[in-house]
């Protein structure tokens, strides 16, 4: 038996209720299984072949299986990988055990999403048992990767924040796979915020530059406070996201993705919007829809998106959870039961995601 403590009037409170956190985990998975179809696109060639972006499609590419509409990728999956770790572990982060997760995924289907750098290192770690890989200063930095961090700032979105604890978070998650300073900036800025979304102190239009000024310097940090700048400026959203760039690298999906969420007045448009600008268009949507989401909470999301995700039974379902383990890491929630008691409170099972 649990109690819950504290209230909105006492230090501890946080906005980032259960509501955020299951509406951060959708927006992720939406914007990723909405973007998945057209990965790699111009603004042009998604325009010609669907017009408005309006829902899920499916992925039709020659020579390959095609992948049914509304299915997300490694984006989403390798950050559900961090939710039931950290969930079964009461809130730590046990690298050997996220890894041994990730494993299981690039043996199987989910391979096919996976980038080079991705593949090698898990391939590295499933010879060697070793799932930390050294820092490497001109290393990759995929915003693939940075998605990694929507978990982790939801985990500390609720009680008092921490931000040494967040960075050092990213960086474990990150260095999975990857060593780049330039990469782990990026998964410490999805992070941080979806931090700031979720505990909902500070409206949207400070997110970027907020986020900027929390990284401290580097590309990252140019792009986010230039993604500020655009909203600020009130620039055409097709213009800005022009200006800021769409690709693979980090400083322009990450950038991309969080000025699409600032801008955006509901959550559909978030994500509309970021696919619509083509190119990286799985990671742009997932992080303006972990944004969107973590700000908005699940009921802020529409129903259509939410029926026809894949995932969405395990993500409706780890949610809760996840959220009570943020709750109990952060000492809101105390254990009533008798101090003999060996065996944690009954947790359903959960469907299976592969």
């Amino acid at each position: 038996m649990d109690a819950v403590r504290p209230g909105p009037d006492q230090p501890n409170y946080s906005a980032a209720n259960e509501d955020r956190f299951l509406g951060g985990l959708l927006g992720l998975a939406i914007g990723d299984a909405l973007g998945m179809p057209v990965e790699g696109w111009s603004r042009d060639r998604i325009a010609a072949e669907f017009g408005r972006i309006e829902g899920y499609h499916p992925r039709r590419q020659p020579g390959r299986d095609e992948v049914a509409a509304g299915e997300f990728t490694d984006e989403t999956e390798f950050a559900l990988c961090v939710v039931e770790s950290v969930t079964t572990n009461r809130g730590t982060i046990d690298v050997d055990n996220i890894g041994a997760r990730l494993l299981y995924l690039a043996r199987g289907e989910s391979r096919r999403w996976l980038g080079a750098a991705t593949a090698a290192a898990l391939d590295r770690a499933d010879e060697t048992g070793e799932f930390r890989v050294a820092l490497d200063e001109d290393g990759p930095a995929t915003g693939d990767v940075a998605t990694r961090g929507v978990p982790i700032g939801l985990l500390h979105a609720v009680g008092r924040f921490d931000a040494a604890s967040l960075r050092a978070a990213a960086e474990v998650v990150t260095r999975l796979t990857h060593g780049s300073p330039a990469a782990i900036a990026a998964t410490t800025a999805v992070a941080y915020g979806v931090n700031l979304a979720a505990r909902g102190e500070v409206p949207p239009t400070r997110w970027a530059r907020d986020t900027a000024e929390f990284l401290g310097g580097g590309a990252l940090s140019e792009s986010l406070a230039q993604a500020a700048d655009l909203a600020d400026a009130t620039t055409p959203v097709a213009d800005a996201l022009a200006a800021l760039g769409t690709g693979e690298d980090a400083r322009e999906s990450v950038a991309a993705g969080f000025y699409a969420a600032i801008v955006a007045p509901v959550f559909e448009a978030a994500v509309f919007t970021a696919v619509e600008a083509g190119g990286d268009t799985d990671t742009v949507a997932a992080v303006a829809g972990a944004l969107a989401g973590s700000t908005r909470g699940a009921s802020g999301i529409p129903q259509g998106l939410i029926d026809g995700l894949g995932g969405r039974i395990y993500v409706s379902l780890a949610a809760p959870w996840f959220h009570r383990t943020a709750l109990g890491r952060a000492g809101l929630i105390i254990d009533l039961r008798p101090e003999d008691a060996t065996s944690p409170p009954p947790r359903p099972d959960l469907p299976p995601r592969y």
